[in-house]
């Protein structure tokens, strides 16, 4: 089975001997050139038996090898191929010596034809659900790969994968360092803890979520924490439990959920953990890229994403709710803007798509 949609698009083009369809099969999707190794020649041409002289090899997301704390991947598009092509006798191989094998030639009108094809694609979008047909599919590491898969999703990469890469080795570090000041693996442990512990969400919001669920819902639940709200701040609450006083905002938002579909007529968002546990598992894959950790680690960890998802939620419904409130109070502040809209997006891909893990992986 080929890994992913991508791959299953290319074999089929090629099996009826379709060059446009091999074409179009890439021409929005990212591909993958081998970063050279030192002495090394900057592009890694070879000689291909199949395609009968020299080439140049790329691969498709699903066909990256294994993890290697060494190899790297350089991400391209095949516009750029198209744009900077080095030799008009040679040839692009995509996924060489495997079952979903392609070659194409590389003279100027064929490569007219790749930037033709990419400009009625246009760039993979984001928000598209992707799954790994030879990842984890089932059991704990997947439950923890599936609280991630928001992540995923806003990326259109793969959900369940812990691989080579997220995006590429360098946008995988870039983003460590500017968004998390993570540069080695003392600090990518630190925030990584940090997150499992559920440090980055605002602790008095919290503790009311946490208090309020501990007592039956009631109608007027929503118009007192209003009323009360009106004066509070983003993260303010009673750390005694009970008598906790939820921000105004929280309930807004969660009125706008009822609306939309994020909750029920009678839900309630009971912790807004699950944010800081999707990008736990983000900042594991972040690592994996970067090579700020090893595979073996990578998978306790995200196992462990996992464990304190079941220890916090009953179901990926109240996963979904608690992720979706996190993230707009962290940036949509009550704007119903963009990030509302994205976050609405993210909610309707995971909780409808039949193929989502959060409707075929149970939770429990």
């Amino acid at each position: 089975m080929p890994p992913t949609d991508t791959e299953r698009r290319l074999c089929e083009a090629t099996a009826r001997g379709d060059r446009d369809g091999q074409v179009a099969a890439i021409a929005g999707e990212d591909l993958y050139l081998a970063a050279p190794q030192p002495g090394q020649d900057p592009l890694p041409v070879y000689d291909d038996p199949v395609a009968g002289g020299t080439c140049i090899p790329v691969l498709t997301r699903g066909m990256l090898p294994p993890w290697q704390p060494q190899q790297f991947f350089d991400r391209v598009s095949l516009a750029e191929l198209a744009e900077d092509w080095p030799n008009d006798r040679w040839r692009l191989a995509v996924n060489p010596g495997t079952p979903c094998a392609a070659y194409l030639a590389a003279v100027p009108a064929q490569r007219a034809g790749w930037l033709r094809a990419r400009a009625q694609v246009g760039a993979r979008p984001g928000g598209l659900l992707v799954t790994h047909f030879g990842g984890p599919l089932h059991g704990p590491l997947a439950l923890g790969l599936a609280c991630g898969a928001p992540l995923a999703v806003q990326h259109s990469v793969p959900w369940n994968e812990l691989g080579t890469v997220f995006l590429d080795h360098a946008a995988d570090a870039r983003t460590l360092h500017e968004q998390w000041s993570v540069t080695d693996h003392a600090g990518w442990q630190q925030r990584l803890d940090q997150l499992l512990g559920g440090q980055f969400v605002p602790a008095g919001t919290e503790t009311a979520l946490r208090a309020r669920a501990q007592r039956p819902a009631t109608g007027d639940d929503g118009r007192d924490a209003d009323a009360r709200g009106q004066a509070q701040p983003a993260d303010a609450g009673d750390a005694t439990g009970a008598t906790a006083d939820l921000p105004a905002l929280v309930t807004s938002y969660e009125e706008r959920f009822r609306a939309d579909g994020l909750l029920p007529p009678d839900g309630r968002v009971v912790s807004l953990r699950a944010l800081d546990l999707a990008h736990a598992v983000a900042l594991v894959r972040w690592g994996l890229g970067a090579r700020l950790c090893a595979p073996q680690q990578a998978e306790q960890a995200v196992t462990r994403v996992g464990a304190r998802a079941r220890e916090t939620y009953g179901s990926w419904q109240e996963f979904a709710a608690g992720y979706a409130l996190g993230r707009v109070l962290a940036f949509d502040n009550g704007w119903f803007g963009p990030q509302y809209a994205e976050t609405l997006h993210l909610h309707r891909v995971l909780t409808q798509d039949p193929s989502s893990p959060w409707q075929g992986l149970p939770f429990a």
